[in-house]
């Protein structure tokens, strides 16, 4: 069974599984980094705005300066969460740099060349967004509720939030706020409704759909999630509801595609029309995954074990065109979504990145990550292809 970051991070401040403890010191091992500097971001809000944008690189060679990021959790003496290493870089350069966030701090993205990152300080929470090919930031929101999540939309315009009352932590809903300031947040989507078939929420995350015109807010409990999906253009939300819904893996229109609600890895992947309520199984047991778009539509890519070893496997949404994508690289695992790795960086339609422990390395110097075609399986070195 894989111990999945985000699990943990739901654990808080306080003492972390001892089961746990080894896999998180083994994530920040090499984690360190030359202190992240950052002066304030210069011109008008439409630069802030242009900045965010996100537009995919068209080929691996478009790799070149673009953003990533890694979040870490840093322990105490007593296995206690007590901050989070925030490293960002440039890839294809050999210099990455780190930000210390306190213990209740999360990070998005990258959008265009913006990372979002947020920290709460028991008192405020605030949310910076971080422009890290030009080396600096602003100020996005500061509020006195808990803002856990963030994210911002494809065009760049707007952030999305979620918010909780600091004291008792009762959802306070979804707000939208500008990302150039100008004008205040509004609640777009309301607190979720306490239902006892899905048990305590922990957390509540965000996730675009392929096309960008989608957003799915998923909150689970300790298995069970429940996904909400908003169209920008307006409409009410369409709702996933099942007491056997796990954690979402990707969206693409009206499929949602979710793994079942299992408490490690490997477990079932189902892809179902929000709309219809049909469901397909996509795998009966899969490790890490990721719904990446294609010329030919969206494929979920997911690690098979097989006997020789773990495998990559492609299937279309519909659970039509399965095909294999070869084996892993010893030392390697895929690298899923943001929302599951803490590290991002974007990538070509029809790529998949393959990393150490299925997350980009702190130390943007090793020769380790490899790109993959999700099309015909080949292969190149990732610092390769930028050199």
């Amino acid at each position: 069974m894989m111990v999945d970051l985000r699990w943990l991070r739901w654990i808080g401040p306080g003492i972390v599984a001892l089961g746990a403890v080894g896999f998180i010191a083994a994530t920040t091992l090499g984690a360190s980094a030359p202190p992240l500097t950052l002066r304030a971001c210069a011109g008008p809000p439409a630069d802030r705005v242009a900045a965010a944008r996100d537009a995919a690189p068209p080929s691996p060679a478009d790799l070149r300066r673009m953003p990533w990021f890694r979040l870490d959790p840093l322990l105490d003496g007593d296995g206690a969460l007590r901050a989070e290493r925030l490293a960002v870089g440039l890839n294809g350069e050999t210099t990455a740099r780190s930000l210390e966030l306190t213990a209740e701090s999360f990070a998005a993205g990258p959008f265009g060349r913006v990372v979002l990152a947020g920290s709460d300080d028991g008192v405020t929470s605030r949310l910076r967004a971080i422009d890290v090919a030009s080396g600096c930031a602003w100020a996005v929101g500061e509020e006195r509720s808990v803002i856990r999540r963030a994210t911002i939309d494809p065009t760049g315009a707007f952030i999305y939030e979620m918010r909780v009352e600091r004291t008792s932590r009762a959802d306070l809903g979804i707000w939208r706020r500008p990302l150039d300031g100008l004008t205040p947040a509004r609640r777009v989507l309301a607190p979720l409704a306490a239902d006892g078939r899905f048990g305590r929420t922990f957390s509540t995350e965000f996730t675009w759909d392929v096309g960008g015109d989608r957003l799915a807010v998923q909150s689970c409990g300790e298995v069970i999630c429940r996904t909400r999906v908003v169209a920008l253009t307006g409409g009410p939300p369409m709702s996933l509801e099942a007491p056997d819904v796990g954690q979402l893996i990707g969206l693409d229109g009206d499929r949602v595609v979710t793994y079942a609600a299992c408490r490690g890895l490997p477990c079932p992947i189902v892809s179902t029309n929000v709309r219809t309520g049909q469901r397909t199984v996509l795998a009966p047991a899969a490790g890490l995954a990721i719904v990446v778009p294609t010329a030919d539509g969206s494929r979920l890519i997911h690690e098979v074990d097989a006997a020789e070893g773990l495998r990559l496997r492609a299937i279309a949404l519909d659970g039509r065109a399965t095909f294999d994508l070869g084996p892993l690289p010893d030392g390697l695992r895929l690298h899923p979504s943001g929302v599951r790795a803490d590290a991002a960086t974007r990538l070509p339609a029809g790529w998949i990145l393959l990393a150490p422990e299925g997350r980009i390395p702190a130390d943007p110097t090793s020769d380790h990550p490899q790109l993959r075609h999700v099309t015909d399986g080949a292969t190149v070195p990732l610092h390769e292809d930028l050199r």
